[in-house]
């Protein structure tokens, strides 16, 4: 039989409230109390109350989820991902919270009942669909996104800044042939296929509706950077090395291969690398490569040139704005570096 409160009260002769007030607020007894109740409880075989009940009595769940628009296994396979989910449960765990991860696909109704029914008190999107989010609302619940937004609370860098200033390293080094490598829009596309700028342009018009696209402020400060350079865009699979080592021969293996490759992210540009070395390329030398994100040890010990944003602080900032309503601001723009190292050269 379940031992409970009422229980430990009777065998010590106390009421209920001051057990509770032995696990709850020890403050409120004397320590000759507190510690005669505590080894009562023990010795019944009462672990303590129910902490999963009490929240729910109160209306909250102390659970926080983090939604992707991705499978559930890319939270853990992606760099960046692993390292933003580090800094935002480092501040979760601080306060005694949990975190639940949640697949929510662009487009598929049946994932998103865990966002309509699962009991969580507020909603972080990394890279998650409109859908989800608009649901998380539609329910009253604090969000927080990590792409710009036109409303909501938002922890973010100037991506088309930072877009803008790898760009122009890039065209300061005197390259005129770029190619701009990046995720694919839909995981059941044909990949990886070259297109024309403004053709990229007309594919993103056509999805952008369906979900934050995190790369898109980017991928316009890349073009903008870019302007009066011959640029072409590569869609590879999703965000991993594999895609970059699939789009690179795209533009290695041809006569007129461009003289730089812009990744709009480490895990790509990393993939690309491979493909040059695998070629006898050098980088920064044969063709220059960057990526973006310097991801911890594994961009430096690249050599790879990127934009250097504070992933970590941004996991952590977008924690602490969901559990604490009162904090301002509520629309944090981190700032970004650019970071030069010898993936990139002049022209040839």
């Amino acid at each position: 039989m379940r031992v409970t409160m009422k229980d430990i009260a009777e065998v010590c002769g106390v009421s209920v409230m001051t057990v509770s007030n032995a696990f709850n607020r020890p403050d409120q007894l004397s320590r000759e109390l507190r510690e005669r109740i505590l080894a009562r409880a023990e010795k019944m075989g009462y672990a303590g109350p129910d902490a999963r009940a009490r929240n729910l009595r109160a209306g909250r769940s102390n659970t926080y989820a983090v939604v992707f628009a991705e499978r559930l296994s890319y939270a853990f396979t992606d760099p960046f991902c692993t390292v933003w989910l580090a800094g935002f449960s480092q501040a979760m765990e601080a306060r005694g919270a949990s975190v639940v991860l949640l697949s929510v696909p662009v487009g598929s109704p049946g994932s998103l009942e865990a966002v309509q029914r699962s009991a969580f008190d507020g909603l972080a999107g990394l890279c998650a669909s409109n859908d989800a989010i608009d649901a998380a609302r539609q329910r009253g619940l604090p969000v927080v996104v990590t792409s710009a937004s036109d409303v909501g609370d938002q922890v973010t860098i100037d991506d088309f800044a930072a877009g803008q200033d790898l760009a122009r390293h890039v065209r300061r080094l005197g390259h005129q042939r770029v190619a701009v490598i990046v995720e694919t829009l839909d995981e059941d596309a044909d990949v990886p296929v070259e297109l024309a700028v403004p053709e990229f342009e007309r594919l993103v018009a056509d999805v952008r509706n369906r979900g934050f696209l995190d790369s898109w402020e980017r991928w316009r400060g890349l073009f903008a950077g870019l302007e009066g350079a011959e640029t072409s865009v590569v869609v590879g699979g999703l965000n991993s090395r594999e895609a970059g080592r699939a789009a690179a021969p795209l533009v290695l293996d041809r006569a007129d291969r461009p003289t730089a490759i812009i990744a709009v992210s480490d895990v790509i540009a990393l993939g690309v690398l491979e493909a040059v070395d695998a070629r006898g390329l050098v980088a920064g030398r044969d063709v220059s490569v960057a990526g973006f994100d310097d991801l911890p040890h594994l961009a430096e010990a690249a050599g790879l040139t990127t934009i250097r944003q504070p992933i970590r602080d941004k996991g952590r900032l977008a924690a602490e704005l969901l559990l604490d309503p009162d904090r301002q601001p509520r629309r944090v723009t981190l700032p970004h570096e650019l970071v030069v190292r010898r993936s990139t050269g002049p022209a040839r």
